[in-house]
């Protein structure tokens, strides 16, 4: 009986650790995470892709991720620099029409998205997302 006490005592041990380290990678933000797509048209499906801070490229739909790609590290640089030329972080645009095109940024410093449509006079943004539509396919 003695023996189950002491086995108890040492599992706790063990898992005390491993549940404070669990908090500790849950509460760390994202390196960074880009999400880009676009929604609406005549059957409103949404088409959704996301990359991430090791360039790997997926396409989201219906909780399912599948990698579709994988970017180098020097263009995942450019397109992070380009969002920081054009100060991605503080563009506060909510603009969706009929077809609305999206581009969500989620870095360890700040979190933004702008949505907008083919009406709107932004070809900053529209340069940005054709960017992001390159990185579907791999580099020839």
């Amino acid at each position: 009986m003695k023996f189950v006490y002491i086995l108890i005592l040492i599992f706790t041990l063990i898992l005390i650790p491993a549940c404070n380290n669990s908090r500790a990678m849950a509460n760390k933000r994202v390196k960074t995470e880009i999400h880009f797509g676009r929604t609406g048209g005549f059957t409103n499906i949404p088409i959704e892709y996301s990359i991430d801070a090791k360039g790997l490229v997926r396409r989201i739909s219906a909780d399912e991720q599948d990698t579709i790609n994988i970017i180098s590290v020097k263009k995942m640089k450019s397109i992070i620099r380009n969002l920081k030329d054009i100060d991605f972080k503080d563009i506060d645009l909510n603009e969706p029409g009929n077809i609305s095109y999206f581009i969500k940024v989620t870095t360890s410093k700040y979190e933004n998205s702008v949505t907008w449509n083919d009406l709107t006079p932004n070809d900053t943004l529209k340069n940005i997302y054709e960017k992001l539509l390159t990185t579907l396919k791999p580099d020839q």
